[in-house]
């Protein structure tokens, strides 16, 4: 997935980074940090913990990750968010849940 997204990304957007010399500097430092922790741990300790914690908490783990986006778009980007996005956030959440409750009630 992520190989095909890089693929696409530069016929998107050309990468003159890799020419004009912009890769020599911080560019390559931060691009390493955060190619590790945000697309190569995650999918490697998601694909680990899957089989132990069962499919059901998966899920819903796996749609943690909406709510911190949104709050961190609030906080660190100091962008504006609405009742309607953190609306958004609660229906696609009870959405995740309601359907598995039935499993983890049998836990």
């Amino acid at each position: 997935m992520i190989t095909g997204a890089c693929i696409l990304i530069f016929i998107i957007f050309p990468p003159a980074f890799l020419f004009n010399g912009a890769l020599g500097g911080s560019l390559l430092k931060w691009g390493l940090i955060i190619s590790v922790f945000g697309t190569v741990i995650p999918p490697l300790f998601y694909a680990e913990g899957v089989p132990r914690i069962g499919t059901a908490i998966s899920s819903i783990l796996s749609a943690a990750e909406l709510p911190v986006a949104v709050m961190m778009a609030g906080f660190v980007l100091q962008e504006q968010v609405s009742f309607l996005r953190w609306l958004g956030v609660v229906v696609i959440l009870s959405a995740m849940v309601l359907p598995n409750l039935k499993y983890l009630k049998k836990k």
